[in-house]
């Protein structure tokens, strides 16, 4: 339940055994490396033709369902891993892969251009000449032309008739005429300038040979040749497929050979030696020994670090919080200096999470599904244990409330259902709201004042005693106080009278001292204190007469005297007073605070809102559904189909909203308290793959 101690370390390596050193150093995982030179990385050839080739065979990777949402890798122990991947002939199947990908794309260029020159000759099949005919007139030039309409054609006869040539008419398809124009060579441009002013298109057949009819049949022929080389790839390619988990592995093994070639070049260095200064866990040095003791050239010691340097946090907590380290890094890591709020959120953060869904059904599926992603995921699986914790606590709130999948009990009529149902059920949330809204404060208020009793605790534990006191302690005694003295002691004029002398102290405190800035004298820091008191006493009682409310302890008016002296006293002591007065400045803004925590109290009302609006959607849905239940046959089926996908949606939704409103209260309302974070994750120079899980 706490930040562990690590330890700055040097490691001194000779350059023989560095490269080996390091391999096994990045299997051990137990080291931070800090300080490297920097280098520019290049991705080695050798990778990236790794990369593309398993993303060409990416379409014959058998995909699990839930990988479209988490990385679903195969578990494989160290040595099985590498001898899979130094055994396996990557470079033929690479080289395989790019001779496929480089024929197919030419192959598909091919068919493209036939496919082309096919519907560029279709209109013109009728043409029973041979294309290169009209290529080799001497004083002619031909044009096939595509004349959009009749219009068309007989406006374009108008103009070109005093143009010698001739016209062949191919064909027809539509309104469209496709035509060949004869006409001499000096003639040529005045044709084509017509046509094309007329809206004319002019088809070049290029190199094309043979009728347009025999054209298309050889294309049509070479279209098929190609489709069935295409096919013969991609057989091949499908072949190669059955080598992708070991192309996985070796990028992953080279990907780790990367990482250590970049370590290794970064490391400064002597002229015989290099050096690694990092970061250890104090618990993890005899293992740090036992790997330098294999090695005969390489030594470490342990360094001091810099003045103000921060060193990695890394945290340390029982199994049943451990999960929720994942919240603490999403966030921040904390300072050194502060306390691992990990225990807090582990026992809250379910609590919270229940209390937005409120549905004892949903939190049964949750269960299950929270076990099941467990089982199917590898890797970190903090966030399934959070669902599952999560999940147990919503069976509870939801059963307090009567939220059985909204009230679908009542739908099914079965009388030991409701029985057992109202046997657990404590309130109804839309007949009773205000008990609710009562329970959410009564958490948010629990959880509020934790925030600040962590907050002294760590100001007493760094030496900031003023600020535990005077501006942490004082509002741990004033926020309970008030509501005490309002509501249990109400009516117990003896408890009252206690009260309002520990408020006013802490008032008090909060406005004279709770600044830190400055070092102000205790006399001239009291005795404005007591002037502040007599007059706030006797200003508030005025106000308190307007709405019938009095203290309980009665000062007479000839206390107001006092102010005199206490004045004069401040007035010679001038020089110190004004010391004073910044302080209260700041400090009647303190007091003002007061309304920042019923900010913060108010929030946490919302985990009422999303509660109820999780019961409500519920509700409605049951409702929906039994207005199908009267069709015949087909009715019971109907409100099956209506009831799961409906309940399913409603369970997510509200599960992602759950989640991100409690994390909301955590991380502003809790961790505003006291939590400022910003350190550096212990991240070891370790084995980081992207496909398989080393045991």
């Amino acid at each position: 339940m706490a930040v562990l101690p690590v330890e700055k370390i040097q490691i001194v390596v000779h350059k023989s055994t560095k490269d080996e050193f390091l391999q096994e150093l990045q299997r051990e995982g137990i080291v931070h490396i800090a300080e490297m030179e920097e280098t520019t990385a290049q991705t080695p050839a050798l990778l990236g033709r790794l990369q593309d080739g398993l993303n060409q065979l990416a379409a014959y990777r058998k995909r699990h369902p839930l990988s479209m949402f988490f990385n679903m890798k195969r578990t494989m122990s160290y040595d099985a891993f590498v001898d899979s991947a130094r055994s396996f002939d990557h470079a033929a199947v690479v080289a395989r892969l790019e001779g496929i990908k480089t024929e197919r794309e030419a192959l598909s260029t091919h068919s493209r251009s036939l496919q082309d020159d096919i519907a560029l000759l279709n209109p013109w099949k009728p043409f029973a000449s041979d294309l290169e005919s009209l290529r080799e007139f001497k004083q002619t030039d031909s044009f096939a032309v595509m004349i959009p309409s009749p219009e068309t054609m007989e406006k374009l006869a108008e103009e070109i008739a005093e143009i010698p040539h001739s016209v062949e008419n191919v064909n027809a398809i539509g309104a469209a005429r496709y035509s060949i124009f004869y006409v001499k060579k000096e003639h040529s441009g005045q044709l084509r300038a017509r046509l094309v002013e007329n809206g004319c298109e002019t088809t070049d057949f290029r190199s094309l040979t043979g009728t347009p009819a025999a054209a298309i049949a050889r294309f049509g022929r070479e279209l098929k040749e190609a489709a069935d080389k295409m096919e013969a790839l991609n057989e091949a390619e499908k072949d190669l497929a059955e080598n992708i988990r070991l192309l996985e592995a070796t990028t992953d093994l080279l990907v780790i050979s990367q990482k250590k070639s970049e370590v290794a070049a970064a490391l400064p260095e002597t002229m015989r030696t290099a050096n690694i200064t990092g970061w250890i866990l104090k618990r993890n040095l005899a293992r740090l020994d036992r790997l330098v003791q294999k090695f005969s050239l390489v030594f470490y010691e342990k360094i001091e670090k810099e003045p103000g340097e921060r060193p990695p946090v890394a945290l340390q907590n029982i199994t049943p919080n451990r999960p929720y380290e994942m919240l603490i890094k999403l966030y921040s890591m904390p300072d050194p200096r502060e306390y691992d709020p990990t225990p807090f959120l582990a026992f809250f953060f379910p609590i919270m999470f229940g209390l937005c869904i409120t549905d004892a059904i949903y939190g049964i599926l949750l269960i299950i599904i929270s076990l099941y992603l467990m089982r199917s995921v590898t890797g970190d699986k903090s966030l399934f244990k959070i669902l599952l914790v999560g999940g147990i606590l919503t069976i509870f709130a939801g059963a307090m409330v009567g939220g059985w999948a909204g009230d679908l009990f009542e739908y099914i009529g079965y009388e030991p259902l409701i029985r057992f149902k109202n046997t657990f059920m404590l309130f109804d949330p839309i007949k009773n709201p205000m008990i609710f809204i009562a329970l959410a404060l009564g958490i948010g208020f629990i959880h509020m004042m934790l925030g600040i009793a962590i907050e002294i605790v760590d100001n007493l534990r760094n030496g900031e005693y003023g600020q535990a006191i005077f501006a942490n302690l004082t509002w741990f005694i004033i926020l309970p106080s008030i509501i005490l003295y309002f509501s249990i002691f109400g009516s117990s004029p003896g408890a009252k009278g206690v009260l309002e002398i520990a408020l006013w102290i802490c008032l008090m405190g909060i406005i004279v001292a709770s600044h830190p800035e400055g070092k102000s004298s205790p006399l001239d820091q009291s005795i404005w204190a007591i002037i502040i008191w007599i007059l706030w006493y006797f200003g508030t009682s005025k106000v308190g007469e307007l709405h019938q409310f009095s203290y309980v302890i009665r000062l007479p008016n000839h206390v107001l005297f006092a102010l005199l002296p206490l004045v004069a006293i401040e007035i010679f002591r001038f020089k110190y007073a004004k010391q004073v007065l910044g302080k209260i400045a700041w400090g009647f803004y303190n007091v003002y605070g007061i309304s920042n925590y019923l900010g913060v109290l108010l929030s946490y009302v919302r985990l009422m809102a999303l509660g109820m609006v999780t019961g409500v959607i519920a509700i409605a849905i049951n409702k929906i559904a039994w207005m199908v239940m009267g069709i015949p046959v087909l009715g019971v089926f109907l409100v099956i189909i209506v009831l799961i996908p409906s309940h399913l949606f409603n369970l997510i939704i509200n599960t992602l909203g759950g989640f991100i409103h409690t994390m909301r209260l955590q991380y502003i309302e809790f961790f505003g308290r006291f939590y400022s974070g910003g350190s550096k994750p212990f991240k070891p120079f370790r084995l980081e793959t992207d496909y398989v899980e080393i045991k």
